[in-house]
């Protein structure tokens, strides 16, 4: 099934252009998104040393997981679009949980709290409990003209967080406005800005 996601050109706040990405399926389920995900780079490394530490290495890394594509073929226009469907990804609230966050906080806030753990016991608990669960998304994204200049591709996409423990590793999409972004065809960091989840 394709994913309902459509990109309006607009100019001054009139329809310049509009097209749908795919044709709405008609039915009242929400079609599975195409996630790719790159870019992964380590949050810290666990530096404990002997052979009980070992045993619980916890590794953290985070990455850019691309939701749209967006062929940019004219200039000077804001691009606005909506994504809809469901992604499937193991639940980011509950390793936000571990360390007492809203879910409305940014992956870096989870970052910063991930380093000041030492133990990391309850993290590694909540890992090997968690399961993968499908999310819908509704997003509106907004990406002003003069942020679009020399763009020709945008992707529009979430952070997500990869841990490894012991070399098992499991992905947590963080689907909220401050850990959305847009990436150009440079991997360059786009402004965006998302409707309220």
């Amino acid at each position: 099934m394709a994913v309902t996601a459509s990109v309006l050109a607009l100019a001054g706040g009139t329809l310049v252009a509009a097209g749908p990405a795919s044709a709405a399926t008609g039915s009242s389920e929400l079609s599975i998104i195409n996630v790719t995900s790159d870019g992964f780079t380590i949050v810290l490394p666990d530096s404990r040393t002997g052979n009980s530490a070992a045993a619980e290495t916890v590794t953290a890394f985070h990455g850019f997981s691309s939701f749209k594509n967006v062929v940019i073929q004219s200039q000077g226009f804001d691009l606005e679009g909506t994504i809809k469907g469901k992604i499937r990804t193991h639940d980011y609230k509950a390793i936000y949980n571990v360390y007492n966050l809203p879910y409305s906080a940014g992956f870096s806030v989870w970052g910063a709290r991930f380093k000041a753990d030492a133990s990391r016991s309850v993290l590694k608990q909540t890992f090997e409990e968690s399961n993968t669960v499908d999310v819908d998304i509704d997003v509106t994204f907004r990406v002003a003209a003069a942020n679009l200049n020399g763009v020709s591709t945008l992707r529009i996409g979430f952070e997500t967080l990869r841990l490894d423990v012991n070399g098992t590793t499991k992905d947590f999409t963080v689907v909220n406005g401050e850990s959305g972004g847009a990436k150009d065809q440079n991997n360059n960091d786009i402004p965006v800005d998302f409707e309220e989840f």
